[in-house]
């Protein structure tokens, strides 16, 4: 049985558009995981199983900022589950809100294994987070950046918690129509409520693609996020006390989904939101390799390449603080006027960001920047110069963005720094690549 509880406030979580909280009982479990034991590495293996076959396998880390490694899964479409095309109707029909979508997906849901959940209306890249088409990646385990419970930036020493952003899929390429992906382009056009694809969050900033892959490879031509039906497990949960050993017995405080903090009513105990006790893990888990991918979908992976956010610039943005941020004229001029190390990397984020969202006024940003801190940095009347290693990482991004404009004003811009400069330059590679 599948009853939604209540509609859960989002609006601090930006990367979440709605989200409803529902509960099983007496489930399926027909959606669950397998967990392997932890190796000598502090490794285990983890596998998101569909009536007993796995649609994505993992190899996760303990250390929670480290990255972990993807490989696909057994074909869905080759899996038995009337329930999931029982529901196809709602996720091929304009969105309405998330509460209607939850009621209409209760035969889906009600495979999950007993717990609480989160259904979840959250925009997805058509990437793996590399600026690899989801649908183009290897069969077999590779590491991912995204594949980690938090993202940890170097550059000011601060970690993001995870969330669902970037796809892995579960059908295989084999099943491509491209008069769908054609179908879907003209319905995703300009809709303020598209149909929804479905995916269920997996780990770190990864979810598994469980139907919708024609909608998202046409929001990947069409250069656009693809918004997701997402299922959420408890991430975790809060006490009401300290106590030394926890038991079913426990008060519980709030439970978490990610960063989404739901506070239970008082008494609640550990045993009624989390199994007890805990799962053992398999001692002989193991990935088995399925020959899932393989296609070429040129278009979509230029796109996925040159339209979207990697991990390392959208996480670079999180740590800036950039990720609501208007960006306005005035704004970048008063970084650029202040140009100290932390300004040096706001500037370099905001460069790959507004070179997918408003290229008129990157290319003015890039301006100003191969102006404005290149004066800093040789220290015309200024009284403090960024590091080094950050004016030559924000110099490496404008002049790379700066090779997408072919036009004359842009291709003198090049010239000028060629006759200015040596190859000793740090960037005259970057530079004087421009006509290859």
């Amino acid at each position: 049985m599948v009853k939604i509880l209540k509609e859960i406030d989002v609006s601090e979580n930006k990367w979440c558009n709605s989200a409803v909280m529902f509960r099983v009982q007496n489930g399926k479990g027909i959606i669950t995981h397998q967990y392997g034991k932890e190796d000598e590495n502090y490794y285990h293996y983890s596998k998101l199983l569909l009536n007993g076959k796995p649609i994505l396998q993992e190899h996760l880390p303990v250390c929670p900022t480290c990255k972990g490694l993807l490989a696909t899964g057994y074909g869905i479409e080759n899996i038995d589950c009337p329930e999931l095309k029982a529901v196809r109707e709602c996720l091929n029909s304009d969105y309405k809100d998330i509460r209607t979508s939850a009621e209409m997906l209760k035969p889906l849901l009600n495979l999950l294994e007993d717990g609480y959940y989160l259904l979840a209306d959250v925009p997805h890249d058509p990437t793996d987070s590399n600026n690899h088409f989801f649908w183009s990646v290897p069969n077999t385990l590779t590491e991912n950046p995204a594949c980690c419970d938090e993202y940890y930036h170097y550059g000011m020493f601060r970690q993001t918690m995870s969330f669902p952003k970037y796809l892995y899929p579960t059908q295989s390429a084999e099943m491509y129509n491209e008069k769908r992906v054609n179908e879907y382009v003209e319905i995703l056009k300009n809709n303020p409520n598209p149909p929804r694809a479905l995916a269920y969050y997996e780990y770190g900033f990864i979810s598994a693609l469980l139907d919708g892959h024609h909608k998202a490879t046409a929001s990947a031509l069409l250069g656009q996020a693809v918004n997701c039906l997402t299922i959420m497990n408890v991430y975790s949960c809060a006490l009401e006390k300290p106590v030394n050993k926890i038991t079913s017995d426990t008060r519980l405080e709030s439970i978490r989904f990610n960063d989404i903090i739901v506070p239970v009513p008082a008494g609640s105990l550990f045993g009624e939101y989390f199994t007890y006790p805990l799962k053992k893990p398999n001692e002989d888990l193991q990935i088995t390799e399925y020959n899932l991918t393989g296609r070429k979908f040129p278009q979509a992976e230029f796109n996925a390449e040159t339209l979207y956010l990697d991990i390392e610039s959208l996480m670079g943005m999180y740590a800036f603080g950039l990720e609501n941020t208007e960006f306005t004229d005035e704004l970048i001029d008063e970084w650029i006027n202040n140009c100290n190390d932390d300004n040096c990397n706001r500037l370099k984020y905001t460069i790959k960001y507004l070179m997918l969202k408003d290229k008129d006024m990157a290319y003015r940003t890039i301006l100003k920047v191969l102006k404005g801190s290149s004066d800093y940095y040789y220290g015309n009347g200024y009284d403090y110069l960024p590091d080094v290693d950050d004016w030559t990482a924000l110099h490496t991004v404008a002049w790379t963005a700066l090779k997408k404009f072919r036009d004359e004003k842009t291709e003198q811009l090049f010239i000028d720094y060629i006759v200015s400069h040596n190859k000793n330059d740090r960037l005259w590679d970057i530079v004087t690549s421009y006509w290859d």
